[in-house]
């Protein structure tokens, strides 16, 4: 595994190297882009996402927000802006009870249990020039009263760093888990959503994917990426992204893989607020324990829109063309179905992405769909995904909100002669509901219900037990400090 990080680094390096001389023989400049964008007028006051619905905040001066930068056709999604606030940390700590009526995630249930959740972490976001680094850790327990499963650990590390310069920009983006079960829909930690992963907002191309239920065990998934803007005039630049990615499974035989992936694109600012970009991604999946790789060809067409503290939506679409090799080796007699000589299948499917952000006030409202080829969750050799989520927020405190989420995930297995998993196909849906009460400006209560469930069109084994479908309802209480941001 350490191999595969250390070639990411180096894949992701050698991205920024072809690309760096192209960046600085251009003569549009980043500073002349912002400084369009800020023509129009100056932006408007905005509320802070930190603001109280408990009147905590009469005596703070509302917080403005930045114009968003990120590039349409960058490895994160658009935001609503960037908080123009000095540099500042903020520690948390949780503790939950959770009673669980499926913790093995197996088909004929063991009956209800219970949970007991403990977990801790900062936020951090540091900002100095050109310079603009944030960084998101929490790391936390599971341990239950079930007889015969092993306490449950929860890591969680997300890192982003840019670095602005006179004609472009480079950053640098790493996200990590590991955890004691999928991580679509976890709600180890008593239903609370791990900090780390939305902020990043990496795009969906550019993460392993684990959309499906895959039983309780320890697994690991890992996304770094690269990317470099270069800026032509300023309404146009150039990106490029080179990433890495992978997803293992330590307590169970699952398909282990890691995808190799890069990306070039054009921007052009019609207006304001409207983008317009064109970008080719490519995508290598490897299998580390089952005899086939998988690439992707996506060009895709892309449209975005950004309202400062209030908006951001963007949209791809376009073909995709898959191209399915079996068995790798060409081996007769080797894994993937014995077919002998190797054999090449191209496949042309339609990809669409698109992500939606709105917050009026303290509400809050995200949604997302994504359709295309991935990595099958370690499920299926490869798999076509269609993938919603959604969820709607309202902070209550400067630290703690209620809402609803929700998602659903389909995948078919890509249709390969000689393959075990050519035609299985899985639903899984999973939603949930959290209340929060503030007991004072850093202590909050909260009530959680979570519920997760999976079907497929014929047998599978998850956990211990075998059979065609998987539900589990789980229901929390917890009690959390979470530290108002302390400026440094």
């Amino acid at each position: 595994m350490m191999f595969a990080q250390k070639s990411a680094v180096c894949i992701s390096f050698c991205v920024i190297a072809l690309a760096a001389p192209a960046s600085l023989a251009q003569q549009g400049q980043q500073g002349d882009q912002r400084s369009a964008d800020q023509s129009s007028g100056p932006i408007p006051a905005y509320r802070s996402p930190l603001a109280s619905a408990a009147g905590y905040d009469q005596d703070e001066e509302p917080q403005e927000l930045a114009p968003d930068t990120h590039a349409l056709s960058g490895a994160q999604y658009l935001s609503l802006g960037t908080p123009t606030t000095r540099s500042y940390w903020q520690p948390r700590f949780d503790v939950s009870a959770t009673a669980d009526s499926n913790a093995l995630e197996t088909s004929n249930s063991a009956g209800w249990g219970a949970w007991t959740s403990v977990s801790g972490g900062v936020d951090v976001h540091r900002t100095s020039g050109s310079n603009d680094m944030t960084l998101s850790y929490t790391s936390g327990g599971m341990f239950s009263n079930y007889t015969g499963i092993s306490n449950g650990i929860v890591q969680e590390l997300s890192f982003a760093d840019k670095f602005g310069f006179r004609r472009s920009s480079l950053s640098f983006f790493d996200s990590l888990n590991y955890l004691p079960e999928s991580s679509f829909g976890f709600a180890g930690l008593g239903g609370n959503v791990l900090p780390g992963g939305p902020p990043l907002g990496l795009g969906n191309t550019f993460v392993p994917g684990q959309s499906l239920l895959t039983g309780y065990g320890q697994n690991l998934d890992n996304s770094f990426a690269t990317e470099l803007d270069t800026f032509l005039t300023p309404r146009t630049s150039l990106t490029f992204v080179g990433a890495y990615s992978l997803l293992h499974y330590f307590d169970s035989d699952l398909l282990d893989y890691k995808n190799f992936s890069f990306r070039g694109g054009y921007n052009y600012q019609v207006t304001r607020k409207d983008t317009l970009a064109m970008f080719y991604t490519f995508s290598g999946f490897r299998y580390s324990n089952f005899n086939q790789s998988i690439d992707d060809h996506t060009v895709q067409v892309s449209y975005g829109r950004r309202v400062t503290g209030r908006l951001a939506f963007q949209v791809a679409a376009g073909p995709q063309v898959v191209i399915s090799r079996i068995p790798i080796n060409g081996n007769a007699g080797s894994e993937g179905g014995g077919l002998g000589a190797a054999m090449n299948f191209t496949q042309v499917f339609w990809s669409l992405n698109t992500e939606l952000q709105w917050q009026p006030n303290r509400n809050s409202l995200s949604l997302s769909y994504n359709h295309g080829e991935g990595g099958g969750s370690g499920l299926l050799a490869g798999s076509l995904s269609d993938i919603v989520t959604g969820s709607v927020r309202r902070k209550v405190s400067k630290a703690f909100s209620s809402g609803i989420t929700t998602g659903y995930s389909r995948n078919e297995g890509v249709a390969i002669t000689g393959t075990t998993t050519s035609n299985q196909t899985y639903d899984y849906w999973f939603a949930g509901a959290s209340f929060a009460h503030p007991m004072g400006r850093a202590l909050g209560l909260t009530f959680s219900y979570q519920m997760q469930y999976q079907t497929s069109n014929s047998t599978f084994c998850i956990g211990p037990t075998c059979g065609s479908d998987v539900i589990r309802h789980m229901i929390s209480i917890g009690v959390g400090w979470h530290e108002r941001p302390l400026l440094f």
